[in-house]
């Protein structure tokens, strides 16, 4: 089995407005070129993390009268930051600080409460790292944490901790009672508090491998990242063009391992259906509750990360191919794409 289901509370930091005053001394031995920054694995922690960091900011988001703070990350050329859903929510305005003291308004470009990603594009460029794929991480490899914990003043807080498991699966229990369940998921130990949310999590060559989302809250050493492919994708799609809109399969599914855990499906590989909305694209392709995706376009679907990339391959109006487990017979289905 992949994961256990667990329910905990997203990470959010509320401050006044008395908190959110930084050094107004420009750091001018901070390299702060537009550039992609490439450490390779040769150096050691410290060094690394000298090199990365330019790529790091904190933020703090206006809510209400009041701030949330979290972190962030640049992923792409231009000023394009990676954060929380939960960050940025409900913000009328958003600030970056970077790591020379020197802080930019942001502009929120995309924001899905689901996998809780925000993309952000900052108005000034700014170095940017690159990515590593979560399939690429071992259980026990090191990874670092750069990030915000509880107030601007602690920004660019680093800490160091190992994979501790891949592809977890959490149930979140949302303020106003809904929940919310998160796959794929990195879990690790470094240490991360509220503030932390939307900093990057970093391999040894200094790749983001995921972004900080989640920590238990009843316990040391357990924490989430969701995998940088993930975003990655989406990141790509948005920059190609602002008004992007993720196309919706109108299902809640998940790894066929919970289900067949959970005794609701004998088979080995897949997604599993649990419902399907009336309407849906696929509802009108004749996808049933309690049907195993098998495969889209050829393309095996043994997670939900590999889902969303596919999704994000897709545009409005085309047409897929469904291989589809049903009774112990397979089935072709073909779906229309809608956003």
């Amino acid at each position: 089995m992949k994961a256990v289901i667990f329910s905990f509370i997203l990470l959010f930091s509320s401050l006044g407005l008395s908190g959110c005053t930084l050094s107004s001394n420009i750091d001018t031995s901070m390299d702060m070129t537009p550039r992609l920054i490439s450490v390779g694995d040769d150096l050691s922690t410290s060094e690394m993390v000298e090199q990365v960091k330019s790529a790091v900011v904190g933020i703090s988001a206006t809510v209400d009268g009041g701030y949330s703070v979290g972190s962030g990350v640049a992923i792409a050329s231009g000023g394009y930051i990676l954060t929380n859903h939960h960050v940025i929510e409900g913000a009328n305005s958003v600030k970056v600080y970077l790591a020379n003291n020197v802080d930019s308004y942001a502009k929120v470009l995309y924001s899905d409460s689901n996998l809780d990603l925000a993309i952000l594009k900052a108005d000034v460029n700014m170095p940017y790292l690159d990515t590593s794929p979560s399939s690429n991480l071992k259980v026990g490899e090191d990874v670092i944490a750069i990030g915000t914990p509880l107030t601007l003043q602690f920004k660019h807080t680093v800490t160091k901790g190992i994979v501790s498991a891949l592809n977890r699966t959490l149930e979140i229990s949302n303020l106003g009672g809904t929940t919310t369940l998160m796959q794929d998921l990195i879990q690790h130990d470094a240490s991360i508090n509220p503030g932390n949310s939307g900093g990057p999590l970093i391999d040894s060559a200094g790749r983001v491998v995921g972004i900080n989302t989640l920590k238990a809250s009843d316990a040391e050493g357990i924490a989430f990242a969701i995998p940088i492919e993930v975003a990655t994708a989406l990141t790509g799609k948005v920059i190609q063009n602002v008004n992007y809109t993720a196309p919706k399969l109108g299902i809640f599914a998940y790894d066929v391992e919970l289900a067949r855990f959970a005794e609701k499906t004998s088979a080995k590989n897949g997604l599993y259906i649990e419902d399907v909305q009336k309407d849906s694209c696929l509802y009108k392709a004749g996808i049933e509750n309690g049907d195993v995706i098998l495969a889209i376009n050829d393309k095996p679907m043994n997670s939900m990360i590999e889902l969303r990339k596919l999704l994000y391959s897709l545009n409005d109006g085309d047409v897929i191919t469904l291989k589809v487990l049903r009774n112990e017979e397979v089935h072709i289905l073909r779906a229309d794409i809608c956003c």
